[in-house]
């Protein structure tokens, strides 16, 4: 499962948000690995993709419970641009994440397969942890679905986001750029964080931050900062509020309110403790 990501998933599945290797790498440390000078370059690189993916992973969970909030229900179409702003600026920033862990082809830049290549010209300290290592990186390839994702992101970041591409014989901006699907982010998303948990020693490395974390509270998902931020937009909604706020009108309306209307409007409702209208 790619999308709609929730805490009762994320716990049923623990490799969602907590990057590491075989077991036997994972519970290994660095010193029984890896030769002594290599070591503190290890853990300053390995440190970097950790921020960067948590960075990611925390835009793309973001970007999933926005985009499963009824927006159109609470603003008009000209009265939401700061909702518009933050969609679109998320999305830029994870193409832009994404390409620059995995895809970036400058010489100097830090990706995972040039990390991973640091990692295999190591002179390993024992021979059988470096073939599990191996194995572990054979089993996480990218797949054929993944390539063509990546096509998509770098043609995006080098033509649309990073810079703005003209078409050579019209001179006008280029149109009709490759794009990518939230669900297409997730899945690069997915093999990048198998990939940075191959390359991982000495522990398990939790990817979502903060509130995002997964956890609960006597049963129920904790909530976090957006969550509240949204329950604010419904209490100041009009749609939500309707049936307080033009009390005397309100049964005259109701009855005009196309069903799957009032159905999203009493989920909202519910959600913010109010009563069914």
């Amino acid at each position: 499962m790619t999308t709609t990501r929730n805490t009762a998933e994320y716990l049923a599945d623990l490799e969602q948000w907590q990057a590491y290797s075989h077991p036997k790498l994972a519970n290994s440390k660095l010193e029984e690995l890896l030769q002594v000078p290599f070591i503190e370059r290890y853990k300053s690189l390995h440190s970097d993709f950790w921020w960067r993916i948590i960075r990611v992973h925390g835009t793309l969970v973001t970007l999933d419970q926005l985009i499963q909030f009824p927006f159109e229900s609470i603003y008009a179409p000209n009265e939401m641009e700061f909702w518009r702003l933050v969609f679109e600026n998320f999305v830029d920033i994870t193409v832009l994440l994404l390409h620059g862990l995995t895809i970036d082809t400058e010489c100097k830049a830090h990706t995972l397969q040039s990390f991973k290549k640091e990692i295999i010209e190591d002179k390993w300290l024992r021979s059988d942890k470096f073939e599990l290592f191996r194995q572990t990186l054979r089993e996480r390839k990218f797949g054929k679905r993944v390539k063509s994702i990546k096509k998509c992101v770098t043609e995006m970041r080098n033509n649309y986001i990073a810079h703005r591409s003209k078409d050579e014989q019209s001179g006008l901006p280029k149109e009709g750029l490759a794009g990518v699907t939230l669900e297409e982010l997730w899945v690069l998303f997915d093999e990048v964080h198998s990939l940075f948990g191959a390359l991982s020693f000495g522990s398990a490395y939790v990817t979502l931050a903060g509130d995002l974390m997964p956890s609960t509270v006597g049963g129920e998902p904790t909530r976090t900062c957006l969550d509240g931020l949204l329950d604010a937009v419904l209490r100041d909604s009009l749609f939500v509020n309707e049936p307080e706020r033009k009390e005397k009108l309100w049964p005259g309306r109701r009855k005009h309110r196309k069903p799957e209307s009032l159905r999203v409007m009493n989920e909202l409702r519910k959600r913010i403790g109010l009563p069914e209208a």
